[in-house]
């Protein structure tokens, strides 16, 4: 009984070494996958962040692009007023001074009922033109600032469509190296998975037992007519 208790143990203890060491084959097989899984996932989520970056960029170009169109129609429609294309003679400071006069003669100075009447269609001429003056100098301040925000505009579309090639560029540099850590990772399966099924133990079915089993009386059965013949 004690014997058969000692042959156990020591039994275990050399089976012991073996599993443990397949334990810990299985345990780096495991770390040695996790490793390119792990760097794979996080090659993955920088093509997520970097897909999401570009297309933040393409709405801000769609939106940019909307409003040139926008700005582009709106200068078309002030310089066709007639009153943006005419070139004016008299400044507004000209025609200011000038209606500030006749308005301090008619109320200063005596004249006849003609000679006032005069005065007043003349004012009243100054200040048509100097009306006409402000309204073409406030479209021509507009159209200053709408070329100004179509210059603006235009180049913010032009840095954002470089952004967009240079995401697509590190895009396609990100994913050419998904597609090597993939395949790597391919060829790294193969082997272990051959050298797992050559360390898998033969199955041993019926048919081969019963040819073992002939082989062996086949050679009995030598053995005997051999001892007879020399006998």
């Amino acid at each position: 009984m004690g014997v058969s208790s000692t042959n156990t143990a020591e039994a275990k203890a050399q089976a012991e070494p073996g599993r443990t060491e397949a334990s810990n084959k299985a345990v780096s097989g495991e770390t040695a996958k996790a490793g390119p899984e792990s760097r794979e996932d996080l090659l993955k989520k920088q093509i997520e962040e970097e897909r999401k970056k570009r297309f933040e960029i393409i709405r801000d170009v769609k939106f940019a692009r909307n409003r040139l169109a926008y700005k582009i129609a709106d200068k078309a429609a002030i310089s066709q007023l007639s009153d943006i294309s005419r070139t004016g003679t008299k400044s507004i400071g000209f025609l200011r001074r000038r209606k500030e006069q006749l308005e301090f003669r008619i109320s200063t100075e005596a004249f006849t009922l003609d000679e006032e009447r005069e005065l007043i269609r003349k004012k009243g001429e100054i200040e048509a033109e100097l009306a006409q003056a402000l309204k073409s100098f406030r479209l021509r301040k507009k159209l200053e600032f709408i070329n100004g925000d179509i210059e603006s505009l235009t180049k913010r579309i032009d840095e954002s469509e470089k952004k967009i090639k240079e995401s697509d560029k590190r895009l396609d540099e990100l994913y050419s190296r998904l597609r090597e850590m993939t395949g790597e990772a391919r060829k790294r399966l193969k082997p272990e998975k051959k050298a797992r099924d050559q360390a898998k133990p033969r199955e041993v079915s019926l048919a081969d037992i019963a040819v073992i089993k002939e082989r062996k009386e086949d050679k009995q059965d030598q053995q005997e007519i051999d001892e007879s013949v020399l006998n």
